[in-house]
């Protein structure tokens, strides 16, 4: 090979991760002998707090919301003998950790819905969390607790496809031609740079060859260093008797691949930490999860309990609500945790302390929405072999969701659309219902021609318009990050906060629950001193 002189480790890896992701980076660093540096994560999850079982006694704690967070805290105080109450102001518990099933009532600000699909267990769409990560170590821990019973949810599927209208004439592309064919021709490019010492420093002759094999492995290259196409792509004719090595297909063109925005984040969503397998789901459907916290802490929840006030007193907290269309009711207590969506918490009058309230009023949230649809029969299975995972289009609806349950049932119901809400225009919610659906009817057509004639019964969740939610998830600014964000973890008194808001990473149930823990952690060691 030419040259015995090459790039610093750290600036290949660099040119490697930004072009051909996280999978292609660790590749390389497995070829020099290192990839047990690239896991520089603490993954080890310590368990919820471990508290003297009388260490609460006579003392009460108000908790706001029964989601994931407020039965968290709920659950481990009880345990450690403190009086909690919750309210909830719905009639049921979890939250946002939502699943609907067939015949299911929608109440929004834009009017009612209904779920018009079959009743089955495998029928049902989450239109919040659909997900958790192999390393969401404490959702996982009460999974395993309380006996809820998991399965795999296909977050990438190399079947499916993205879209893009500025590309390939709008057509769909299937995923494995996008990631085969792209990684080919980065592969090759990485490979020439390596090859020619164009790098701005000098690699060993030794790692060299090591890192030009895997690349020529990561990109399936041929010997002269040259990528000409891959079965990992696809197959213009698949292998069969009489043709036993088939015809793959013609790559991609180059400059059409670049053009596409798969590149943003669609075509490595798989590779983001909190997006990569294993990820999982409850069996029959994300609510389960809330569920089993309920069944052990229901007899504390008092649903359909609407929060008027919260003050501050010389004793503690304390509460003003009504339930349903009663008197008000004011509770009285030692502490407060306020695991309210901010959204809704702002609207709610308090005597927090000025710099709480303006922090409060300051956070953004998600206007993430989903669209569902029923299919008598499950064409995407069927028709186009896919099971499970994400088709993606620069369209409004964002990504098409295909159900990881229900696999060889005669139907199923498809997320027909999921918008994240997280840029500036970036809200389905704007438009009525109907346009909504319409715009997720166009978009699948586009995926599965006929497909209007394959669906029926379209609902959709747009998070702003749903009652005591108001959006999705909390979307930190950068610079919020160490004022705000490090304001709301700690308590303004006797009001703790708790929430997604105030996990490592906003929109995960496990997310709620560690901060739950923290919540409960910060009262108990108030009550020891």
């Amino acid at each position: 090979m030419p040259h015995d002189h090459a790039v610093s480790r750290r600036s290949f890896l660099h040119h490697v991760a930004r072009t051909g992701g996280a999978a292609a980076a660790f590749a390389a660093l497995d070829a020099l002998g290192c990839a047990s540096l690239a896991w520089g994560e603490d993954l080890a999850y310590k368990g919820p707090p471990l508290l003297p079982g009388g260490l609460g006694k006579g003392k009460r704690v108000t908790i706001l919301g029964a989601g994931v967070a407020g039965m968290t805290a709920a659950y481990q105080l009880a345990k450690a003998g403190f009086s909690c109450t919750v309210l909830e102001a719905r009639h049921r518990p979890g939250g946002r950790s939502w699943t609907i099933r067939g015949g299911d009532r929608i109440d929004q600000a834009d009017g009612p819905q209904q779920a018009r699909w079959p009743k089955a267990p495998h029928l049902y769409m989450n239109p919040g969390p659909a997900r958790i990560s192999h390393h969401h170590r404490a959702v996982l821990g009460y999974c395993r607790e309380f006996g809820v019973p998991l399965e795999i949810m296909m977050n990438d599927n190399r079947a499916a496809y993205l879209q893009d209208d500025r590309a390939f004439g709008g057509k769909p592309v299937q995923a494995k031609q996008v990631l085969g064919d792209g990684h080919g021709y980065f592969a090759e490019m990485l490979g020439k740079a390596v090859s020619t010492g164009q790098l701005e420093q000098e690699l060993g002759k030794e790692d060299r060859e090591r890192l030009l094999a895997a690349i020529a492995g990561f990109g399936d290259l041929q010997r002269d260093g040259r990528f000409r196409g891959t079965a990992r792509s696809g197959y213009a004719v698949t292998p069969a008797p009489g043709t036993p090595h088939g015809t793959i297909r013609q790559p991609l063109p180059l400059a059409e691949l670049l053009r596409a925005d798969f590149w943003q984040f669609k075509a490595e969503f798989a590779e983001d930490f909190d997006q990569a397998g294993t990820m999982l789901q409850p069996v029959g459907g994300m609510d389960q999860f809330p569920m089993a916290f309920a069944k052990r802490v229901g007899h504390l929840i008092r649903y359909d309990t609407v929060v008027d006030e919260i003050r501050k007193t010389a004793a503690g907290a304390r509460v003003v609500c009504h339930h349903g269309t009663g008197a008000k009711t004011t509770i009285d207590s030692d502490f407060v945790i306020c695991t309210l969506p901010l959204t809704v918490l702002r609207g709610i009058p308090n005597d927090f302390a000025p710099d709480y309230q303006q922090a409060i009023a300051g956070v953004e949230y998600a206007t993430s929405s989903k669209t569902a649809f029923y299919a008598p029969r499950r064409f995407w299975e069927q028709d186009d072999g896919i099971y499970g995972g994400l088709s993606w289009t620069t369209r409004d609806v964002t990504q098409i969701l295909y159900p990881s349950h229900g696999i060889g049932k005669a139907d199923g119901v498809l997320v027909g659309s999921y918008c994240f809400g997280v840029e500036p225009g970036d809200d389905m919610g704007r438009y009525p219902v109907a346009e909504r659906i319409e715009k997720a009817l166009a978009v699948g057509e586009l995926f599965h021609p006929g497909y209007r004639a394959m669906v029926r019964g379209g609902i959709n969740i747009a998070w702003p318009k749903v009652p005591y939610s108001l959006g999705a998830w909390a979307e930190w600014k950068p610079e919020q990050l160490d004022t705000v964000y490090k304001l709301l973890q700690q308590p303004d008194g006797p009001m703790v906060f708790a929430g997604e808001y105030l996990g490592y990473l906003s929109s995960w149930q496990e997310g709620a629950v560690l901060s739950a823990h923290r919540a409960v952690e910060n009262i108990a060691a108030r009550v020891r001193a």
